[in-house]
């Protein structure tokens, strides 16, 4: 699929302009090429998040800036839809400095196959988030891990390995090398935390996949591979969907197992 560049500013609600504070709140982003202006606010449980954070005491402060700034952005996105305007003009036209609550990041610029897909992706990691969370999963699953593994007093323990090969490198927390220091077995907690939506579930997955199906074409990954996950059982069909693909094509570079399931982490870790 053919990639194009793209540019995009982060929103920020900033009510006390001699703090310098702000809270992300919202993404502009346009493409050129395609001459396509798309935006995405913060409009869950509007304002609670901003006003504790800034301890805002009328929650209607944030909610009436927002909601005024949401109809002019959806008037510019209708001009450039009927071609009124250009995106990159529209774009320039948002984003000039005002003397009101909502300012901007900088500028920048990234390269995308997918304008509505890139949208939702820097939102999350911006504004919702999202990535702090994985990381916070991340730790809990690999506490979780060590835990276990500590437990099992092995001859030959895991411990932190960075493989590297001709420019590329990358290390993992659990891999078990042999007396001589070859890698023989992984261990990769895949960090699906609750409530993941299935679009997310892909993007977690499929970062996961790029590193191990790299590893392979370079000879690096050990041929026995352990892949625990945390799923809550609740999820929705969507999800549920998304992960029995991901399960399918994760079976390729190794075992899958509940990071609960003890006694199978205690055989792979042993035998």
């Amino acid at each position: 699929m053919k990639k194009y560049a793209c540019k995009y500013v982060v929103l920020r609600f900033a009510p006390y302009s001699e703090t310098g504070e702000f809270a992300n709140v919202g993404v502009l982003l346009y493409s050129k090429s395609h001459n396509s202006f798309v935006f995405k606010l913060d409009t869950a449980d509007i304002g609670a998040r901003v006003s504790k954070f800034f301890h805002i005491d009328d929650r209607q402060v944030f909610k009436f800036a927002m909601t005024s700034y949401q109809k002019e952005l959806a008037f510019v996105q209708e001009q450039v839809a009927h071609h009124h305007m250009s995106a990159e003009e529209a774009f320039d036209f948002l984003v000039k400095p005002r003397a009101t609550l909502l300012r901007f990041s900088e500028v920048r610029t990234l390269i995308t196959d997918s304008i509505d897909g890139t949208l939702n992706s820097v939102f999350a990691r911006m504004v919702s988030h999202s990535s702090a969370s994985q990381v916070k999963n991340r730790l809990k699953l690999g506490g979780i891990l060590r835990s276990q593994l500590d437990s099992l007093c092995l001859e030959y323990p895991f411990r932190r390995h960075k493989f590297s090969k001709s420019v590329f490198e990358v290390t993992y927390d659990f891999t078990q090398l042999s007396e001589q220091g070859e890698p023989l077995k992984l261990i990769q907690p895949i960090e699906i935390k609750d409530k993941l939506t299935a679009k997310e579930i892909f993007e977690v997955v499929g970062n996961n996949e790029v590193r191990l199906n790299r590893m392979a074409s370079l000879d690096l990954l050990p041929k026995r591979v352990l892949l625990p996950f945390s799923l809550n059982e609740n999820r929705t069909k969507e999800a549920e969907e998304a992960w029995s693909i991901v399960k399918s094509e994760l079976n390729h570079f190794g075992e899958l197992v509940d990071i609960h399931n003890k006694s199978a982490i205690e055989k792979f870790a042993k035998h």
